[in-house]
């Protein structure tokens, strides 16, 4: 899996974007963290039509690629202090939303595929 990481991590390098940070050692695989100086051509290449100055938490944008081994799982996940955007890149993702602890059916989405996660 670890090829898979570098592998990625050298196409989003020859995007011109940098790198400032990486942890490949999750259980459920790793990320890549973009330069936030970068943010507006971060958003251009993988969120087209998105107004970033509506992302932006307290002025701060924090460019972020997860890379999910095939039928792995992230936690629980809560946005108490922010809303996130994520977009399937490559491949397919899975995710179970709710406003309660209660588990509902999940949704799929294909690459292009945007979920977006409200603050609260």
């Amino acid at each position: 899996m670890k090829a898979t990481f570098k592998v990625i991590k050298n196409e989003i390098e020859s995007f011109g974007f940098s790198i400032v940070s990486h942890d490949f050692e999750r259980l459920w695989g790793g990320f890549l963290v973009i330069d936030e100086s970068q943010a507006q051509e971060f958003f251009n290449k993988f969120f087209e039509g998105l107004d970033i100055n509506t992302l932006k938490i307290g002025g701060k944008l924090s460019p972020k690629m997860l890379i999910v081994k095939p039928k792995a799982r992230l936690s629980w996940q809560y946005h108490n202090r922010r809303a996130e955007i994520w977009q399937v890149y490559k491949g397919s993702a899975g995710i179970i939303r709710s406003n309660t602890d209660a588990e509902n059916e999940m949704e799929v989405y294909g690459e292009g595929g945007q979920i977006v996660l409200q603050q609260g």
